[in-house]
């Protein structure tokens, strides 16, 4: 009788035995796999990108009360650049430092696009701040033809609304740069200089940082929709495709 005992006693230890080796080699297994890379660094790898920061030198653009459009502009730039070459995209600047335009000397927009064109980019992204009555707030996209340059316009726009909580939508406008870059091009309005409260926003680090984040995530979408078929991307967009 005791013998019959032990004989399944030792088996079921047996077996406890055998499935915990297994399990333990299975986790080590899992643990040995590489993770999945980043779709970033699918996407962005590889790519050229052209941040043209507004204004600058004897051009200051928009005037805020404690600001002008420039500096903001050149801030802002830089964090987005950062951003993508963190990603691994290659960026180019028509201008990234204030010593790069004498401040008794224009940059004139023919000598920037004429510049950019020779870049042979993928993407062109224009950053520029806004003036209007006190009352006006928020960012808003711009772009002037092509099904590429409106759906990069949309895409980064539908993020910088769900940062911000605005209504804006992406408007079509006719820019120099705009109309005659030989790539997709955007300009992105990051807001009001005039209104009192954005301004104080757009001087701070964090909200840059945070508002160039949002404009990333945006050009990332439209990356992504690179690898859809083409008459997918012959209409907008079904915006509740990408409703969070």
């Amino acid at each position: 009788m005791r013998g019959f005992v032990r004989v399944p006693m030792i088996l079921a230890l047996s077996l406890l035995l055998g499935g915990f080796l297994l399990i333990a080699g299975a986790r080590g297994q899992v643990q040995s796999e590489p993770p999945v890379p980043p779709m970033v660094g699918d996407l962005l790898s590889g790519r050229t990108i052209i941040i043209d920061p507004g204004h600058g030198g004897w051009d200051p653009g928009a005037r805020g009360r404690y600001t002008t459009e420039a500096i903001v502009n050149l801030a802002v730039a830089l964090k987005l650049k950062a951003w993508l070459r963190t990603a691994g995209a290659r960026v180019l600047m028509t201008w990234d430092s204030p010593q790069d335009i004498p401040p008794d000397r224009k940059y004139r927009v023919r000598e920037r696009l004429e510049w950019i064109n020779r870049q042979h980019a993928d993407v062109l992204i224009d950053i520029h701040c806004n003036s209007g009555q006190a009352s006006f707030r928020n960012p808003q996209t711009f772009y002037w033809d092509g099904a590429p340059s409106y759906h990069l316009a949309h895409d980064v726009q539908e993020e910088l609304r769900y940062f911000t909580h605005s209504r804006r939508d992406v408007k079509r406008i006719d820019q120099y740069v705009l109309r005659y870059a030989h790539m997709p091009a955007i300009n992105v309005e990051i807001g009001y200089l005039t209104n009192a409260q954005e301004e104080r926003l757009l001087m701070t680090s964090s909200y840059q940082e945070k508002l160039t984040w949002y404009i990333f995530v945006g050009i990332e979408r439209w990356l992504l929709k690179g690898r859809w078929s083409a008459d997918l991307l012959d209409a907008p967009p079904p915006t509740d495709l990408l409703v969070r």
